[in-house]
């Protein structure tokens, strides 16, 4: 168990909501086939012409959770990049954070962490880890994903799914005297599913000179029916696992946040033995927005006064890789 709190959260989606008839209607597949499929009524997206993206997004979630929090930025020791996708390939996407937030000249340590969906269960453990260990003291967390720019050439069941959106958080140690606690996390890697989930360009194996390098290589791939086959599999062992290695009774559980791939998705944790009231979801009015997911539908939950300090949570995702992973918090 780690002593430590989110002090503050923000949050910022695309400026431009899109509904799923909307896209329906630019892919010619029969109306209302969205919604069936995924659950997903409506999305938001940037205005990318006009220059709103997933940094700018990010610096909007970000400059919320330090006002929420209460501490000056100044005060920030650590900024982690937890994005599903990179801003860019290099520098870390944490480090262009720290300058459009006026920190460039800080020397404040900036690093990324990327387990793709799961990108801030692992960057919460890793924070709390460093508090707990006494590096830093008060560590920003932003998770930021604008992926509609690329789907116009995806597929139609990739481009049902995502929209843009972005959430940042606060962590510090949590007070003496206070029930805020990181109190377990696990993780595990299947990496005979890597290939369910992928971009296989951007880096060294398909790089840019390469002639057998395809535009394709440079686009999201994904199955996901064998993916979501595979993790359901994975599941009832995972959550026995989890349970009996944390302590921790499923029942006492006020909300488990699942990631939000889509309603099917979400709705498989009931026969895991979660209670329908027990599952968080928003899915129906932002879509999968990647990594921003789980820190979004965390910042909602809060800002509707539905989880409260003292409250147990879980912040359960999947992610390419195959990855499984899930956070045990005390808000």
């Amino acid at each position: 168990m780690f002593k430590v709190k989110i002090a503050g959260m923000g949050k910022a989606v695309g400026s431009l909501k899109v509904k799923s008839q909307e896209l329906e209607e630019q892919m010619n597949v029969t109306s209302g086939w969205i919604v069936k499929a995924t659950g997903i009524d409506s999305r938001h997206y940037v205005n990318f012409e006009d220059g709103e993206n997933a940094l700018t997004l990010g610096i909007k979630a970000a400059k919320q959770a330090i006002k929420n929090s209460g501490i000056d930025p100044k005060q920030i020791d650590c900024i982690i990049g937890a994005n599903g996708s990179p801003l860019q390939s290099i520098p870390c996407g944490a480090s262009l954070f720290q300058r459009e937030l006026g920190l460039g000249d800080s020397g404040i340590p900036c690093f990324d962490v990327d387990s793709t969906c799961y990108s801030f269960g692992l960057a919460l453990f890793v924070a709390a880890n460093l508090i707990h260990n006494q590096v830093y003291n008060r560590i920003l967390i932003i998770s930021s994903d604008a992926p509609s720019p690329t789907l116009l050439k995806t597929s139609n069941e990739v481009r049902a799914l995502f929209g843009d959106g972005a959430a940042a958080a606060i962590v510090t140690k949590s007070e003496k005297d206070g029930k805020s606690a990181l109190q377990h996390f696990k993780m595990q890697t299947y990496g005979s599913g890597a290939d369910l989930t992928c971009v296989k360009g951007g880096g060294t194996l398909r790089h840019p000179n390469d002639p057998k390098t395809r535009i394709e290589d440079n686009l999201f791939q994904m199955d996901g029916r064998k993916v979501f086959r595979y993790a359901v599999r994975l599941l009832p062992d995972f959550f026995k696992d989890f349970f009996s290695e944390s302590g921790i009774c499923q029942s006492d559980v006020k909300y488990l946040f699942p990631h939000q791939t889509s309603k099917h998705g979400i709705d498989i944790f009931r026969k895991f033995g979660f209670r329908s009231e027990q599952i968080a979801s928003h899915i129906s009015t932002h879509g999968n927005c990647i990594a921003a997911s789980l820190p979004m539908l965390l910042y909602d939950y809060i800002e509707d006064n539905r989880i409260k300090r003292g409250d147990l949570v879980l912040l359960f995702g999947t992610s390419a890789g195959l990855s499984i992973g899930c956070v045990a918090l005390t808000y």
